[in-house]
């Protein structure tokens, strides 16, 4: 598919300049027949044909490359293309402009969001959670990689920065300082039973992503700091997670902690009509994932969201990520037959 192509060929990682792949995708949204907005504070770019359709949402940004690679960006193997972001999330992005021109030829309502900083902030999603683009659409699908299954339910997410303090001393006498490494390291062993669980989808999980300690080899640390993300699930919340830590934490007294980052848990009602009628289009099974998107946000003005998209979810983040292109065409046909279902008669 050109349009994948061309999006997967635009870098649009954390250094990018997202005005780039935002005018690819406001260019191939005008040549449909729509008029698009582009939000400069937001960045990030939406159209509809009528209201009260399908609103199909997306997000052009992607993490950085990274290491390990044994493909290039656009490598095509068969019908497999390879670059960062073509599963996690272009290639949804592209089915979607596919189904929109299809959509549009055919006076079909629905509607377009394609925002760019999902894998950092979300703030365009946090921000449009309550206009009406996203509160009086008939339904929101979030095209992420599902491997054409229904996901209804989504964990929750805290990022959170732990600190721990220390007493410097000379290194050669360690016995006069306090060492804030090892106090995080008593604290880490702590959550160890966290990284392993038996039912990732229904326990909380913790990984731990990031250290930073010490300034010297010859000087005990006095500082060290741990980002954490922890994961919880649907039936519980915010506040679980945050006790969790803390009671976790306290084995070392009462370090620091500072929430970062945080996406609340979604379910949506897996007999509601919106989902009975993607069941019809696509298939019976409706999942639960570890992982956060932007409807997290939708859901709390518009429950009648869900995540359906081409690409398999265990080639988000990582080397030789790539999606098979027949996914992308079903996830089109899906699509254009589930907005014109929910379509305002």
């Amino acid at each position: 598919m050109e349009m994948l192509e061309t999006l997967v060929s635009t870098w649009s990682g954390p250094d990018a300049n997202m005005r780039a792949i935002l005018e690819i995708a406001r260019a191939e949204i005008a040549a449909i027949g729509l008029e698009p907005t582009l939000n400069e504070e937001l960045m990030a770019v939406s159209a509809r044909n009528g209201r009260g359709g399908v609103l199909f949402n997306g997000h052009l940004d992607t993490v950085p490359a990274g290491q390990g690679w044994t493909r290039k960006t656009g490598d095509l193997d068969g019908s497999v293309l390879y670059g960062r972001g073509t599963a996690d999330m272009k290639a949804g992005c592209a089915a979607m402009l596919a189904a929109a021109k299809d959509l549009k030829s055919r006076d079909v309502p629905f509607a377009l969001l394609f925002t760019t900083d999902e894998e950092t902030t979300m703030r365009a999603a946090k921000k449009l959670e309550g206009s009406a683009l996203v509160k009086k659409a008939a339904a929101v699908v979030v095209g992420e990689p599902t491997d054409l299954a229904i996901v209804g339910s989504e964990k929750g997410i805290v990022w959170f920065e732990v600190t721990t303090l220390g007493k410097s001393a000379h290194g050669s006498m360690p016995h006069l300082g306090e060492n804030a490494i090892l106090k995080m390291m008593k604290m880490l062993a702590a959550f160890e039973p966290y990284t392993r669980p038996r039912d990732f989808l229904n326990e909380v999980t913790v990984n731990i992503g990031a250290i930073d300690g010490g300034s010297k080899p010859n000087v005990v640390a006095d500082l060290c700091a741990v980002d954490l993300d922890v994961r919880y699930p649907p039936h519980l919340s915010k506040e679980d997670a945050v006790r969790l830590v803390e009671s976790t934490t306290r084995i070392i007294g009462a370090p620091d902690i500072q929430i970062k980052h945080e996406v609340p848990a979604v379910q949506v009602n897996e007999n509601s009509d919106h989902i009975r009628r993607m069941k019809e289009i696509a298939g019976p099974a409706v999942r639960t994932v570890a992982y956060g998107t932007e409807m997290a946000f939708y859901a709390q003005s518009n429950p009648r969201c869900l995540v359906f998209g081409p690409g398999a979810p265990e080639q988000c983040h990582v080397p030789d990520e790539h999606v098979d292109l027949s996914h992308v065409d079903r996830a089109a046909e899906i699509y254009a037959k589930y907005a014109e279902a929910l379509a305002p008669r």
